[in-house]
């Protein structure tokens, strides 16, 4: 999916009108993270390569080389942040001086875990080894989020109108503009969307 889409989703379902802003921040912050690897990528292949480099093609398109893929397996392995998702319930409901951080992190890795939970099932043939480092192994979902032979065109219409739809929610659900803000510009890639698929 757009990495939109997975902060937005991650926004809705971890965020609380009475949270402070930086439990706020991590609830947008762990929706992002899973993508991270992908921006770092772009951004040092245009200042080392420049562009119109070959990011994507297999198989020699840099997505698929090290050290990315590695990057890649780690930011989205289910055990890693499986471990961390627990640590973080464990702080967050049975340590008195932990408390606090224990709640940033289960805010930052429930959002971060519905982003490769989601992943799972809209990445075709580019997906990653979703369990690293226990195998390499790769569940090749049947549909994508963007490759029109894995009905990419369908899902891509589908989750703009999620994804608006989820705009709508948070902006009625926060009264703070600079959360209303942050929601309408998330929608921007779905217009974008919705006029490259009609």
């Amino acid at each position: 999916m757009l990495t939109s889409s997975h902060i937005i989703i991650g926004a809705a379902v971890t965020s609380r009108s009475h949270f402070k802003p930086w439990q706020l921040m991590l609830a947008w912050v762990g929706g992002f993270m899973p993508d991270l690897p992908i921006f770092l990528m772009v951004a040092y292949s245009r200042l080392v390569n420049g562009a119109g480099y070959n990011l994507w093609r297999k198989p020699d398109g840099l997505y698929w080389q090290e050290p990315w893929q590695t990057f890649g397996s780690i930011s989205n392995s289910f055990p890693l942040w499986a471990l961390v998702l627990i640590l973080a319930f464990v702080l967050f409901k049975y340590s008195s001086r932990f408390k606090t951080l224990g709640l940033g992190l289960l805010i930052f890795s429930v959002g971060y875990f519905l982003h490769i939970s989601v992943d799972f099932i809209t990445h075709a043939d580019d997906a990653y080894p979703q369990f690293w480092p226990i195998t390499d192994w790769r569940f090749y979902s049947p549909i994508s989020y963007w490759q029109p032979e894995y009905y990419g065109r369908i899902v891509g219409v589908l989750e703009a109108i999620m994804g608006l739809a989820i705009v709508a929610y948070l902006v009625m659900k926060f009264k703070q503009w600079p959360i209303r803000i942050a929601a309408i510009l998330m929608a921007l890639p779905y217009g974008v969307s919705l006029f490259l698929h009609f």
